[in-house]
């Protein structure tokens, strides 16, 4: 009988219907993560690649311009004394001027210098192998920091042609350790980039194809995982569903709203009750065999529960030939009535054995979960539970019997009728379908 499942909002979509979406949240958060990482390691390499490329230029420059100092004083040891004292080339004797100039020129040819310059103290030029530089100023702030620290500056200086080369400040100490004068070499940006780059690919390449390995692997493992928590929750979603048939809906959603605890809370709700019942059933079951019985039982239980959720009610339980449906809402008692109506319109265009007898009835009752937690029943208990059913038991076959205050123009005259377990007589009205 799965007919009672039609009854269950609680059918609709919930969060926790849906699988963990593992998948989606790796695609969306861990390789975008990933990619991050990697661009963040690539510029952190870049970085330390360019700091690693200049402080080996400043090194190599450093030790060509002592190599220079030193060869020029042992060549020209004169006019070298005259140029640490601040003395341009141009200040010089011709004869003594030439010595330095030769001496300058063979060491830049010897290392393969581009271009050099030299500058006192003062930032004056003091030699250059462009001649008409000689005794010009230099107001550049790596020449300044150089001379203020001692210590050597590099700055990278893009040319007309776009190519890039390296300006490399090197400060050039006596023998007293004493900075006397600051050489300026000049290297293409280039030649040491392409060793280090050749030497960091086949490094890089192997954590690379790793890491992208791991990706794949993580990739595969995560799209696994996925299926299988899908095909889990769908398991888990169809039992839910199956199990919820057998409960009304009103169980089903406590269920879920249930605390963390698992407890469930009553609480008094004023609702609408309807209570049907069918009319000489004992009897027919007595004369009827088994299959026969539950047949026509679940004919008229889907029938009924289809009436019932059509007007928004819940089948509270069914039992036996009996169905117990509420109406929650304001509105409840025009919709319970009409309910009524309509299931027993459909019985009677039905060609059935039995008839049904139906009583409706509003009041307050006490909505919870009855029984211990191995086994517990989602019900409503109550005085009206008792009334609807008394009422039901009043109504003859095809007849509804309501209280008078739901009752409209289409209803007989008020009635008093004694209930049993009640004092006080309760009003009624009835309708023959």
């Amino acid at each position: 009988m799965k007919t009672p499942a039609k009854s269950e909002p609680a059918a609709e979509t919930q969060p926790s219907d849906k699988p963990f979406p593992i998948k989606r949240l790796f695609k969306r958060r861990i390789i975008p993560a990933f990619l991050v990482f990697i661009s963040i390691f690539l510029i952190l390499i870049g970085f330390t690649a360019r700091h690693v490329t200049e402080s080996i230029y400043l090194e190599l420059a450093q030790r060509r311009a002592q190599t220079i100092a030193r060869a020029v004083e042992y060549h020209a040891p004169k006019s070298w004394k005259q140029l640490m004292a601040g003395q341009t080339l141009a200040d010089l004797q011709p004869a003594t001027a030439k010595d330095l100039a030769t001496a300058f020129i063979d060491e830049v040819r010897e290392l393969n210098l581009q271009e050099l310059k030299v500058y006192d103290l003062e930032r004056k030029v003091l030699f250059a192998t462009h001649a008409e530089e000689i005794g010009t100023m230099e107001n550049g702030d790596a020449l300044r920091n150089v001379i203020k620290q001692a210590t050597s500056e590099v700055v990278t200086k893009t040319l007309a042609d776009g190519t890039q080369q390296y300006e490399l400040y090197v400060p050039v100490f006596e023998n007293d350790k004493q900075l006397r004068a600051v050489f300026e070499l000049y290297e293409p940006v280039g030649y040491l980039n392409a060793i280090l780059i050749n030497a960091a690919v086949p490094t890089m390449a192997i954590p690379g194809v790793l890491l992208l390995a791991l990706v794949f692997a993580l990739y595969s493992l995560v799209n696994r995982a996925q299926t299988d928590i899908n095909l889990r929750t769908d398991a888990l979603n169809e039992l839910r569903h199956r199990i919820e048939t057998f409960v009304s809906a009103s169980a089903a959603k406590a269920a879920k709203n249930a605390d963390s605890t698992g407890a469930i809370h009553s609480r008094k709700v004023i609702t609408t009750l309807l209570f049907s019942d069918v009319r000489s059933f004992t009897s027919y079951a007595e004369k009827s065999s088994p299959e026969e019985v539950v047949n026509f039982l679940n004919q008229v239980m889907a029938l009924q529960v289809d009436v019932i959720t059509e007007h928004g009610g819940d089948v509270d339980k069914m039992i036996g030939d009996a169905v117990l449906a509420r109406f929650d809402g304001a509105d409840g008692g025009k919709r319970g009535v009409a309910a009524a109506r309509n299931i027993i319109k459909a019985i009677n265009a039905g060609d059935y054995p039995r008839q049904i007898g139906i009583g409706v009835f509003r009041g307050e009752v006490i909505s919870g979960s009855i029984g211990p937690e191995s086994r517990r029943d989602f019900t409503v208990i109550g005085d009206a539970v008792n009334i609807s059913a008394r009422l039901c038991s009043a109504a003859k076959a095809s007849e509804i019997v309501v209280d008078a205050a739901l009752a409209n123009a289409d209803f007989g005259p008020p009635e008093e009728i004694q209930v049993k377990g009640r004092q006080e007589s309760v009003t009624i009205r009835r309708l023959k379908i």
